[in-house]
Protein backbone atom coordinates (compact mmCIF):
# COMPACT_ATOMS: atom_id res chain seq x y z
CA UNK A 1 0.00 0.00 0.00
CA UNK A 2 1.29 3.47 -0.86
CA UNK A 3 1.60 6.16 1.80
CA UNK A 4 -0.88 8.44 0.05
CA UNK A 5 -3.44 5.59 -0.06
CA UNK A 6 -3.02 5.05 3.69
CA UNK A 7 -3.52 8.75 4.38
CA UNK A 8 -6.75 9.03 2.38
CA UNK A 9 -10.02 8.99 4.37
CA UNK A 10 -12.54 6.15 3.84
CA UNK A 11 -14.77 6.36 0.79
CA UNK A 12 -17.94 7.14 2.77
CA UNK A 13 -16.16 9.96 4.57
CA UNK A 14 -14.91 11.41 1.28
CA UNK A 15 -18.47 11.40 -0.08
CA UNK A 16 -19.80 13.24 2.97
CA UNK A 17 -16.95 15.75 2.86
CA UNK A 18 -17.69 16.39 -0.82
CA UNK A 19 -21.41 16.91 -0.12
CA UNK A 20 -20.59 19.20 2.80
CA UNK A 21 -18.37 21.36 0.58
CA UNK A 22 -21.15 21.70 -2.01
CA UNK A 23 -23.72 22.62 0.67
CA UNK A 24 -21.31 25.19 2.12
CA UNK A 25 -20.78 26.69 -1.34
CA UNK A 26 -24.53 26.97 -1.99
CA UNK A 27 -25.12 28.49 1.47
CA UNK A 28 -22.34 31.06 0.98
CA UNK A 29 -23.68 32.00 -2.45
CA UNK A 30 -27.23 32.31 -1.08
CA UNK A 31 -26.08 34.70 1.66
CA UNK A 32 -23.98 36.75 -0.74
CA UNK A 33 -26.62 36.95 -3.48
CA UNK A 34 -29.28 38.08 -1.00
CA UNK A 35 -27.06 40.58 0.80
CA UNK A 36 -28.67 43.48 -1.08
CA UNK A 37 -31.86 42.84 0.92
CA UNK A 38 -30.22 43.72 4.23
CA UNK A 39 -27.33 45.98 3.19
CA UNK A 40 -27.69 49.20 1.25
CA UNK A 41 -25.45 48.71 -1.83
CA UNK A 42 -24.72 52.46 -1.97
CA UNK A 43 -22.79 52.15 1.30
CA UNK A 44 -20.41 49.54 -0.11
CA UNK A 45 -17.17 50.11 -2.04
CA UNK A 46 -17.44 50.34 -5.82
CA UNK A 47 -16.42 46.71 -6.66
CA UNK A 48 -18.92 45.22 -4.20
CA UNK A 49 -21.59 47.76 -5.12
CA UNK A 50 -21.44 46.60 -8.72
CA UNK A 51 -21.34 42.91 -7.80
CA UNK A 52 -24.08 42.67 -5.16
CA UNK A 53 -26.92 43.33 -7.57
CA UNK A 54 -29.53 40.77 -8.65
CA UNK A 55 -28.83 41.78 -12.26
CA UNK A 56 -25.27 40.49 -11.82
CA UNK A 57 -25.47 37.99 -8.95
CA UNK A 58 -28.93 36.41 -9.18
CA UNK A 59 -30.36 35.18 -5.85
CA UNK A 60 -30.55 31.44 -5.33
CA UNK A 61 -34.36 31.48 -5.29
CA UNK A 62 -34.33 33.16 -8.72
CA UNK A 63 -31.96 30.48 -10.03
CA UNK A 64 -34.26 27.76 -8.72
CA UNK A 65 -37.24 29.44 -10.39
CA UNK A 66 -35.35 29.67 -13.68
CA UNK A 67 -34.39 26.00 -13.40
CA UNK A 68 -37.99 24.93 -12.87
CA UNK A 69 -39.17 26.99 -15.85
CA UNK A 70 -36.40 25.75 -18.15
CA UNK A 71 -36.96 22.10 -17.26
CA UNK A 72 -40.66 22.43 -18.05
CA UNK A 73 -40.26 24.83 -20.96
CA UNK A 74 -41.72 22.34 -23.42
CA UNK A 75 -45.09 22.42 -21.66
CA UNK A 76 -47.64 25.18 -22.27
CA UNK A 77 -47.79 27.96 -19.69
CA UNK A 78 -50.39 27.59 -16.99
CA UNK A 79 -53.59 29.53 -17.69
CA UNK A 80 -52.51 30.31 -21.24
CA UNK A 81 -50.47 33.33 -20.10
CA UNK A 82 -48.93 35.42 -22.85
CA UNK A 83 -45.18 35.67 -23.20
CA UNK A 84 -43.68 39.09 -22.79
CA UNK A 85 -41.38 39.82 -25.75
CA UNK A 86 -38.66 41.10 -23.39
CA UNK A 87 -38.84 38.11 -21.09
CA UNK A 88 -35.80 35.96 -21.69
CA UNK A 89 -37.17 32.74 -20.19
CA UNK A 90 -40.43 33.40 -21.97
CA UNK A 91 -38.54 33.55 -25.26
CA UNK A 92 -36.88 30.22 -24.56
CA UNK A 93 -40.20 28.66 -23.57
CA UNK A 94 -41.75 29.97 -26.77
CA UNK A 95 -39.03 28.17 -28.75
CA UNK A 96 -39.52 25.00 -26.66
CA UNK A 97 -35.92 25.21 -25.42
CA UNK A 98 -35.49 23.05 -22.31
CA UNK A 99 -32.48 22.54 -20.09
CA UNK A 100 -32.56 18.76 -20.40
CA UNK A 101 -33.00 18.93 -24.17
CA UNK A 102 -30.09 21.34 -24.53
CA UNK A 103 -27.86 19.14 -22.37
CA UNK A 104 -28.85 16.07 -24.37
CA UNK A 105 -27.95 17.74 -27.68
CA UNK A 106 -24.61 18.96 -26.37
CA UNK A 107 -23.80 15.57 -24.83
CA UNK A 108 -24.51 13.90 -28.17
CA UNK A 109 -22.03 16.22 -29.89
CA UNK A 110 -19.42 15.60 -27.21
CA UNK A 111 -19.80 11.82 -27.57
CA UNK A 112 -19.51 12.04 -31.36
CA UNK A 113 -16.36 14.11 -30.95
CA UNK A 114 -14.89 11.60 -28.51
CA UNK A 115 -15.78 8.59 -30.65
CA UNK A 116 -14.45 9.94 -33.95
CA UNK A 117 -11.73 12.31 -32.80
CA UNK A 118 -10.55 9.96 -30.06
CA UNK A 119 -10.27 7.01 -32.45
CA UNK A 120 -8.35 9.06 -35.02
CA UNK A 121 -6.12 10.55 -32.33
CA UNK A 122 -5.27 7.17 -30.83
CA UNK A 123 -4.49 5.77 -34.28
CA UNK A 124 -2.26 8.73 -35.19
CA UNK A 125 -0.49 8.60 -31.83
CA UNK A 126 0.15 4.87 -32.18
CA UNK A 127 1.57 5.24 -35.66
CA UNK A 128 3.78 8.16 -34.70
CA UNK A 129 5.00 6.43 -31.56
CA UNK A 130 5.52 3.04 -33.22
CA UNK A 131 7.26 4.15 -36.42
CA UNK A 132 10.09 6.64 -36.35
CA UNK A 133 9.65 7.32 -40.07
CA UNK A 134 5.98 8.22 -39.59
CA UNK A 135 6.93 10.38 -36.62
CA UNK A 136 9.52 12.33 -38.63
CA UNK A 137 7.09 13.00 -41.49
CA UNK A 138 3.86 13.59 -39.57
CA UNK A 139 4.95 15.23 -36.33
CA UNK A 140 5.85 18.65 -37.85
CA UNK A 141 2.51 18.79 -39.65
CA UNK A 142 0.69 17.84 -36.45
CA UNK A 143 2.48 20.59 -34.50
CA UNK A 144 1.40 23.15 -37.12
CA UNK A 145 -2.26 22.11 -37.08
CA UNK A 146 -2.34 21.71 -33.29
CA UNK A 147 -1.61 25.43 -32.99
CA UNK A 148 -4.87 26.32 -34.75
CA UNK A 149 -7.76 26.89 -32.29
CA UNK A 150 -10.73 24.61 -33.08
CA UNK A 151 -13.20 27.50 -33.25
CA UNK A 152 -11.08 29.13 -35.96
CA UNK A 153 -12.14 26.32 -38.32
CA UNK A 154 -15.86 27.07 -38.21
CA UNK A 155 -16.01 29.66 -40.98
CA UNK A 156 -13.72 27.71 -43.29
CA UNK A 157 -15.66 24.47 -42.76
CA UNK A 158 -18.87 26.32 -43.60
CA UNK A 159 -17.35 27.38 -46.93
CA UNK A 160 -16.86 23.69 -47.74
CA UNK A 161 -19.92 22.07 -46.21
CA UNK A 162 -22.38 24.89 -45.63
CA UNK A 163 -24.37 25.55 -42.48
CA UNK A 164 -25.33 22.18 -41.03
CA UNK A 165 -24.39 19.46 -38.60
CA UNK A 166 -20.91 18.91 -40.01
CA UNK A 167 -19.66 22.44 -39.38
CA UNK A 168 -20.60 22.00 -35.70
CA UNK A 169 -19.04 18.57 -35.26
CA UNK A 170 -15.76 18.98 -37.16
CA UNK A 171 -14.22 21.51 -34.72
CA UNK A 172 -15.12 19.20 -31.81
CA UNK A 173 -13.62 16.17 -33.55
CA UNK A 174 -10.52 18.19 -34.37
CA UNK A 175 -10.13 19.38 -30.76
CA UNK A 176 -10.40 15.84 -29.38
CA UNK A 177 -8.04 14.48 -32.02
CA UNK A 178 -5.36 17.08 -31.26
CA UNK A 179 -5.69 16.41 -27.53
CA UNK A 180 -5.47 12.61 -27.67
CA UNK A 181 -2.50 12.31 -30.05
CA UNK A 182 0.25 13.44 -27.67
CA UNK A 183 -0.63 11.22 -24.63
CA UNK A 184 -0.91 8.21 -26.93
CA UNK A 185 2.33 9.09 -28.69
CA UNK A 186 4.27 9.40 -25.43
CA UNK A 187 2.58 6.33 -24.00
CA UNK A 188 3.98 4.25 -26.87
CA UNK A 189 7.38 5.93 -27.08
CA UNK A 190 7.98 5.85 -23.32
CA UNK A 191 7.32 2.13 -22.82
CA UNK A 192 10.21 0.79 -20.74
CA UNK A 193 12.85 -0.64 -23.06
CA UNK A 194 13.24 -3.67 -20.83
CA UNK A 195 9.69 -4.80 -21.69
CA UNK A 196 10.34 -4.53 -25.41
CA UNK A 197 13.67 -6.39 -25.17
CA UNK A 198 12.13 -9.13 -23.03
CA UNK A 199 9.24 -9.59 -25.47
CA UNK A 200 11.59 -9.74 -28.45
CA UNK A 201 13.79 -12.24 -26.63
CA UNK A 202 10.74 -14.45 -26.16
CA UNK A 203 10.04 -14.30 -29.89
CA UNK A 204 7.31 -11.65 -30.01
CA UNK A 205 7.00 -10.13 -33.50
CA UNK A 206 5.64 -6.76 -34.56
CA UNK A 207 1.90 -7.44 -34.25
CA UNK A 208 2.22 -9.49 -31.05
CA UNK A 209 4.59 -6.95 -29.54
CA UNK A 210 2.13 -4.15 -30.31
CA UNK A 211 -0.97 -5.93 -28.97
CA UNK A 212 0.54 -7.60 -25.89
CA UNK A 213 3.19 -5.11 -24.76
CA UNK A 214 2.88 -1.67 -26.32
CA UNK A 215 -0.88 -1.19 -26.16
CA UNK A 216 -1.34 -2.41 -22.56
CA UNK A 217 1.65 -0.35 -21.40
CA UNK A 218 0.35 2.76 -23.18
CA UNK A 219 -3.29 2.32 -22.11
CA UNK A 220 -3.02 4.46 -18.92
CA UNK A 221 -1.67 7.34 -21.02
CA UNK A 222 -4.41 6.88 -23.63
CA UNK A 223 -7.17 6.86 -21.01
CA UNK A 224 -5.71 9.92 -19.30
CA UNK A 225 -5.69 11.66 -22.68
CA UNK A 226 -9.33 10.74 -23.29
CA UNK A 227 -10.28 12.06 -19.88
CA UNK A 228 -8.63 15.37 -20.62
CA UNK A 229 -10.11 15.36 -24.13
CA UNK A 230 -13.56 15.13 -22.54
CA UNK A 231 -13.00 18.55 -20.95
CA UNK A 232 -11.74 20.00 -24.24
CA UNK A 233 -14.73 18.50 -26.07
CA UNK A 234 -17.19 20.21 -23.74
CA UNK A 235 -15.39 23.55 -24.00
CA UNK A 236 -15.34 23.35 -27.79
CA UNK A 237 -18.94 22.17 -28.04
CA UNK A 238 -20.31 25.04 -25.99
CA UNK A 239 -18.16 27.52 -27.94
CA UNK A 240 -19.37 26.16 -31.28
CA UNK A 241 -22.99 26.29 -30.16
CA UNK A 242 -22.55 29.88 -28.97
CA UNK A 243 -21.17 30.95 -32.32
CA UNK A 244 -23.22 28.98 -34.84
CA UNK A 245 -25.58 26.60 -33.06
CA UNK A 246 -29.35 26.65 -33.13
CA UNK A 247 -29.67 24.38 -30.09
CA UNK A 248 -27.60 22.95 -27.25
CA UNK A 249 -26.37 24.50 -24.02
CA UNK A 250 -24.28 27.08 -25.84
CA UNK A 251 -27.40 28.38 -27.57
CA UNK A 252 -29.22 28.44 -24.23
CA UNK A 253 -26.37 30.47 -22.69
CA UNK A 254 -26.45 32.96 -25.55
CA UNK A 255 -30.16 33.33 -24.98
CA UNK A 256 -29.16 33.92 -21.37
CA UNK A 257 -27.70 37.27 -22.27
CA UNK A 258 -24.19 36.72 -23.61
CA UNK A 259 -25.53 37.81 -26.98
CA UNK A 260 -28.97 38.95 -25.89
CA UNK A 261 -29.45 40.90 -29.12
CA UNK A 262 -29.54 37.57 -30.97
CA UNK A 263 -32.90 36.80 -29.38
CA UNK A 264 -33.82 40.44 -28.77
CA UNK A 265 -34.50 39.80 -25.10
CA UNK A 266 -33.10 41.21 -21.89
CA UNK A 267 -30.28 39.14 -20.45
CA UNK A 268 -31.11 36.97 -17.47
CA UNK A 269 -28.10 35.91 -15.37
CA UNK A 270 -30.17 33.23 -13.65
CA UNK A 271 -30.48 31.35 -16.95
CA UNK A 272 -26.71 31.58 -17.45
CA UNK A 273 -26.10 30.16 -13.96
CA UNK A 274 -28.59 27.34 -14.58
CA UNK A 275 -26.81 26.44 -17.83
CA UNK A 276 -23.39 26.54 -16.19
CA UNK A 277 -24.52 24.35 -13.29
CA UNK A 278 -26.10 21.88 -15.73
CA UNK A 279 -22.84 21.73 -17.70
CA UNK A 280 -20.86 21.18 -14.51
CA UNK A 281 -23.07 18.30 -13.36
CA UNK A 282 -23.13 16.49 -16.70
CA UNK A 283 -19.41 17.02 -17.22
CA UNK A 284 -18.67 15.70 -13.74
CA UNK A 285 -20.83 12.62 -14.29
CA UNK A 286 -19.10 11.85 -17.60
CA UNK A 287 -15.67 12.37 -16.05
CA UNK A 288 -16.53 9.92 -13.26
CA UNK A 289 -17.69 7.40 -15.85
CA UNK A 290 -14.45 7.69 -17.84
CA UNK A 291 -12.36 7.45 -14.66
CA UNK A 292 -14.21 4.36 -13.38
CA UNK A 293 -13.96 2.67 -16.78
CA UNK A 294 -10.26 3.51 -16.94
CA UNK A 295 -9.63 2.10 -13.47
CA UNK A 296 -11.33 -1.15 -14.43
CA UNK A 297 -9.40 -1.46 -17.68
CA UNK A 298 -6.05 -0.74 -16.04
CA UNK A 299 -6.36 -2.60 -12.74
CA UNK A 300 -2.98 -4.17 -13.41
CA UNK A 301 -1.34 -0.74 -12.95
CA UNK A 302 -2.34 -0.55 -9.28
CA UNK A 303 -1.36 -4.15 -8.69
Amino acid sequence: MRLDDAARPPKARRVWLGLASVVALVAAYTLLSNAYRVVDPSLLPDPLRGLLRPQILPPTQRIVDAFVQLVGAGAPLAGGADLHPGDHIGGLVEQRVTLQGSLLVSTYRVLIGLAVGGSLGILAGLLMGWSRAVDEYVHPIYILFRSVPPLALITYVMLWLGHGTAHLLIPIIYAVFATVVIPTYHGVRDVADVYVKAARALGAGGRLLLSRVMLPAASPFVLAGLRYALVIAWMTTVGVEMLMGDDGVGYLLIGGGLWSSRLEVAGDPAVIVVGIVGLALVGYAMDVGVRVAGDRLTQWVKR
